[in-house]
């Protein structure tokens, strides 16, 4: 993370960056917990910075770690938390967390560096991406027990949520065996990528059309630019050279209703929808908005399938870790394109399916 680098965040009508988040002066005007409006789309995980920053301190000897364990049971660790704000969020993985902005971040990395007294900076951490679907809600805790209670409730949400999980991705692998035992079906792996100033626009639809018996056909692979929206296209999600390594037939830049015609059409023509990381009824709802008819395709999430067939993961579950856990070759940079990602959506679907994923199933 680049020093200076600053998020913004507002929560009715209150700048909070230009707030102390370790004033208690101004941290009384706040309510134990108010909705967080306009909150940075990336903050930084309060579980993985403890359990980065622990483990760093543990490994530059015992005398350290025990400093940090002394530091986390009693007061000092109790008062730095009464100051600091945090954001109860989903991450895009949709386990529920506890996450802090810039300035907490900073603030906390400071405070645990001074506990464990070696004179050394601790590791930098990078900020995750939170879910938009759900409100975040900002909270502040008012002691350690306070804090410590709310944890053991979110982990007993989470492990709600991975069990659910577990069940849908099982039901998922059923009926795409279901379906296979009748004919050879056709799957469509889609992405869209929407302008961070609106998220209501979309700036890129990218889909595969595919079986998991034939080859790969570039035929198939499609990339949409919307024509109105290319403006608020950056740099990082450029769009004709980084498909030079892909099959994509072609990057079309067409109007939204030329778009959406063609995406219709590809719909129309397969049995399953397959997305990562979004629950089918998000999708039906995207895809309502933007008029489309889903002609009740059945869509499956590969995050979900993931679950089904790894339901011992909780952790580590974004696109690249999945990719890295299959196998599955991939450059960074790529996952910024709706077509990439639609790509490699098709590959995680494949590999899931793989005889050795699915032999614990018995499917």
């Amino acid at each position: 993370m680049a020093k200076g680098f600053k998020y913004e965040m507002y929560l009715a009508g209150i700048e909070l960056d230009k707030m102390s988040s370790h004033s208690s002066d101004n941290r009384d005007i706040l309510p134990c917990t108010m909705v967080c409006t306009n909150c940075p789309e990336y903050m930084y995980s309060y579980e993985t910075l403890r359990e980065t920053w622990v483990r760093a301190c543990r490994d530059k000897g015992r005398s350290c770690h025990e400093r940090i364990k002394y530091y986390f049971n009693h007061s000092a660790f109790d008062r730095h938390l009464k100051e600091m704000i945090f954001v109860i969020a989903y991450g895009i993985d949709h386990n529920a967390g506890i996450f802090l902005d810039y300035k907490g971040y900073t603030f906390f990395k400071e405070k645990m560096e001074k506990a464990a007294e070696t004179g050394d900076d601790l590791p930098e951490v990078s900020p995750v991406k939170l879910s938009r679907k759900t409100p975040q809600i900002m909270r502040v805790f008012k002691s350690l027990k306070d804090f410590i209670v709310f944890s053991d409730q979110l982990r007993l949400k989470n492990r709600s949520i991975a069990r659910q999980r577990h069940i849908n991705g099982v039901y998922s692998l059923e009926r795409i065996n279901e379906v296979m035992d009748e004919k050879t079906p056709l799957f469509l792996a889609f992405n869209a990528k929407f302008s961070e100033q609106d998220p209501k626009k979309i700036l890129q639809i990218g889909c595969v059309v595919f079986s998991l018996e034939s080859q790969q056909d570039c035929k198939n692979y499609h990339v949409y630019i919307v024509k109105e929206n290319s403006p608020l296209l950056s740099d990082n999600i450029s769009v004709h050279e980084n498909y030079a390594d892909f099959l994509f037939a072609s990057v079309e830049v067409l109007s939204i209703t030329e778009m959406l015609n063609k995406f219709q059409g590809h719909i129309s023509q397969v049995d399953f929808v397959i997305t990562h990381s979004t629950s089918s009824e998000d999708i039906r709802n995207f895809l309502k908005a933007q008029g489309l008819d889903t002609e009740d395709k059945e869509i499956i999430d590969t995050l979900t399938l993931h679950f089904a067939l790894f339901p011992e993961s909780r952790k580590n579950n974004s696109m690249e870790e999945i990719l890295k856990k299959l196998d599955i070759p991939f450059e960074n940079h790529e996952l910024q394109n709706a077509g990439c990602n639609a790509f490699y959506v098709m590959q995680m679907f494949r590999a899931l399916l793989k005889k050795e994923y699915c032999a614990c199933l018995s499917l």
